[in-house]
């Protein structure tokens, strides 16, 4: 647990931990009430109409900016429209930057500009909870450490990992007076064409669930104070990365039992874990968008999962009701929809047409003036709970976390997917003649992506002086090294004339960062000019290594067999450079696995998880399943070997299944241990399997560990025909690495 104040002595900082542990598992992770703190159902009785739904609004800078934020042009708050917004129209938060990232000293002044205003200048001194996206880091702060992308932290199947890196982004968020992150992602992501895949922890639901959970519990633990770090967001309830076309906030058909099965479950641990705000789909389900959605919204999340923080809405998507889905005439009626269906504040974010159209639909009687009492609770309750009465100010001087930057580049480290290694060509010697190419090479936002000090992550201006590219670490740490700048590949000839004096050609390639709209794709293929730049260095019969930073996984097949070896670095942030040629040197042995099903073709996306009817032609034998690289694929420097796989099924209790791996190989190495469990035959048409354990080893050379799994009757269940969790005795195939054991389970 990191600590806001050095004032403290160590002796002193054991004990109060301990006093502190003890509060948060004695109220179930829930926040204890301080002497600052106001009676909530006291101060909504004392609050106006006015005040009660200023609460419920969200703005964004731009309304209370006088200077928008750009390289060389630091921003400005106008005081007489922060004054309309916080004194005369109650707004209860703000959010976002006007453009691009902050300094510290800029977040530390505008914090403590807005929250005086609000604390000192209001009838009853309520303070804003401010949000912001620090998805991967505290991206809109220039002295922050950005992580990798949420994909890339996936990769490295470690929830401690996670963990810490959320930990980190909420002390660092924390510190300049931001007390609310949109994060974590927990859509699981099961439509690689989708732009936002980046963002999530993968297509499978146990991964995503896990990890998620390692980093709500992170960001929401508490700090010295007694409250959270910050207030987490699980987003975007629900179905998001679903969309039938892949292309972002379109429309998702996704019957109840799937929604159930694969995209329900990591927002119902986020609940169970106590998370404290929730972000909604921007798009529809069946028909219907979710923000208008009371049978998502109310009667789900609320009713059936308990959850009881706030429910906030995506970028005006009440707006979106009326030009978007066509489910409302007006935007008063929008209004309507969604305060009915159960939204609790919306992310305007630009005026106050939200705020005097929910006024209007009070005092006409249209809403009842219970239900604002209702979300007016939430929202003070979380910013209760988060501190925000006792201490809204920033607390810089904690800034820089010491350990931060070896978290990321850990984390960097272990996201490295080495996906193949063709006669063992890497890691390379260091006497071979390099030739490095590509893209990516020197574009230091292919290896940050969206999110990244500006919304998508291209402004190559925003990014902090001396932020390395990969061209920068590979020149520095590689003996004679040529690079072939990019805007010189269009000439064939000289790239081959480079080539055909090298022993290694590295080409860095990838994908140009992009996020939600903007990052619609029409194909997944890789770009035409990088798929041309691998055949011209072939044709020179140079080893090729091929590292891909990418948003999703981009089709590979016609370069695949050019490449010598191919590593995967997704969006690494400002250690990848030095995470990837840690590994291609050999000072790292690669330990990444691939948290989705990588694909052949663009029109073959089919998860790990696909149903029999998917595989085979009974009739013609054909096999249909043929993706470039299986889920959780990831070769190491070393090797392990699987042995011993024992499977406990005794009646009644749980199922323990237990496997030994070993090192095999002369290298200290780490590995994923995953657990895939069939069932033959169900009333549900079986998955041929699915992930149901995972643990990470780090073994030396020759060393052997057992690990263990403990699963329920209920891990081994599923949605059934009456949309309910059931399980169904009968015969389950236990898989690990390459061993299978049948097991009777009743």
């Amino acid at each position: 647990m990191k600590s806001f104040s050095s004032a403290l002595s160590p002796s002193r900082n054991v004990g109060f931990l301990v006093i502190l542990a003890c509060i948060f598992a004695i109220t179930g992770g829930q926040v204890r009430a301080q002497a600052t703190d106001p009676d909530i159902s006291q101060l909504v009785k004392d609050m106006t109409l006015a005040e009660k739904v200023g609460q419920m609004t969200q703005l964004t800078m731009q309304p209370i900016s006088s200077v928008r934020g750009w390289p060389g042009t630091p921003f400005e708050l106008d005081q007489e429209k922060l004054k309309e917004a916080i004194v005369e129209r109650h707004i209860g938060s703000l959010l976002n930057v006007y453009d691009m990232a902050m300094t510290t000293d800029q977040w530390v002044d505008l914090i403590t500009q807005v929250q005086s205003m609000a604390i000192n200048d209001t009838r009853l001194g309520i303070p804003i909870i401010y949000g912001i996206d620090a998805v991967h880091g505290n991206n809109y702060h220039q002295e922050a450490t950005l992580f990798p992308q949420g994909i890339g932290m996936a990769a490295t199947w470690n929830e401690e990992l996670v963990a810490e890196g959320a930990r980190i982004t909420a002390l660092e968020t924390r510190a300049v007076g931001l007390t609310w992150n949109f994060a974590p992602v927990l859509d699981v992501a099961r439509q690689p064409l989708w732009s936002r895949f980046f963002e999530s922890y993968g297509e499978d639901v146990l991964l995503a669930t896990r990890l998620g959970s390692a980093n709500i519990l992170a960001q929401q633990e508490l700090g010295e104070s007694g409250y959270p770090n910050v207030a987490a967001t699980a987003k975007h309830f629900v179905g998001y990365s679903m969309p039938l076309s892949g292309k972002d906030r379109t429309p998702a058909w996704i019957p109840e039992r799937m929604l159930r099965e694969y995209f329900l479950p990591p927002f119902e641990k986020a609940v169970d874990d106590g998370i404290l705000t929730l972000m909604v789909n921007s798009a529809e389900v069946n028909g219907e968008p979710v923000h208008a959605s009371h049978w998502l919204l109310t009667e789900i999340l609320k009713d059936e999962m308990g959850f009881e923080g706030i429910i906030v809405t995506d970028w005006e998507d009440i707006k979106k009701l009326v030009d978007s889905h066509r489910v409302a005439g007006t935007f008063k009626e929008a209004v309507r929809q969604v305060v009915e269906a159960g939204i609790d504040m919306a992310m305007v974010p630009y005026d106050y047409t939200f705020t005097d159209a929910l006024i209007e639909l009070v005092e006409e009687g249209t809403i009842p003036e219970s239900r604002i009492d209702e979300s007016v609770t939430r929202i003070l309750a979380v910013k209760q709970k988060v501190g925000l009465f006792a201490d809204a100010m920033p607390h810089a001087e904690v800034l820089p976390i010491e350990s931060a930057g070896a978290a990321s580049l850990e984390a960097a480290r272990e996201s490295m997917t080495l996906l193949k290694n063709r006669e063992g060509i890497l890691p390379l010697q260091g006497t071979e003649s390099v030739l490095l190419a590509g893209p990516a090479a020197d574009a230091i936002t292919y290896l940050h992506g969206s999110w990244s000090y500006t919304w998508q992550g291209m402004e190559e201006g925003a990014y902090p002086e001396g932020t390395k590219t990969f061209e920068d670490e590979v020149t520095s740490r590689m003996n004679g090294v040529r690079v072939v700048d990019w805007n010189a590949h269009q000439d064939p000839d000289k790239v081959r004339a480079f080539a055909y004096g090298a022993d290694v050609v590295v080409l860095a390639l990838g994908e140009v960062p992009s996020v939600e709209k903007p990052g619609d794709i029409e194909s997944l293929d890789l770009p035409e000019d990088q798929i041309a730049l691998v055949r011209t260095v072939a044709e020179t019969g140079a080893k090729v290594v091929v590292v891909l930073f990418q948003n999703r996984p981009r089709v590979i097949r016609e370069i695949e067999p050019y490449a010598d070896a191919i590593l995967l670095g997704y969006q690494p942030g400002p250690y990848g450079p030095q995470a990837a040629v840690d590994v291609l040197s050999g000072e790292v042995n690669p330990n990444g696995h691939l948290p989705f099903t990588y694909p052949r073709f663009s029109g073959s996306l089919v998860p790990y998880d696909y149903k029999w009817s998917e595989r085979a032609d009974i009739l013609f034998g054909q096999n249909a399943i043929n993706p470039q690289y299986e889920f959780g694929h990831g070769l190491s420097y070393t090797s392990f070997e699987y042995s011993d796989l024992s499977v406990q099924a005794g009646e009644p209790g749980p199922v323990t299944v237990s496997v030994t791996v070993t090192n095999t190989g002369e290298l200290p190495g780490k590995d994923v241990v995953q657990l895939f469990v069939r069932d033959e035959v169900a009333s549900i048409t079986p998955s041929n399997k699915r992930l149901r354990g995972f643990d990470k080893v780090d073994l030396a050379p020759g060393e052997s560990a057992v690990v263990t799994f403990v699963l329920s009757r209920s891990d081994l269940g599923f949605i059934g025909k009456e949309n309910t969790l059931i399980f169904e005795s009968g015969s389950f195939v236990f898989m690990v690495d390459d061993l299978s054991q049948a097991a009777d389970v009743r």
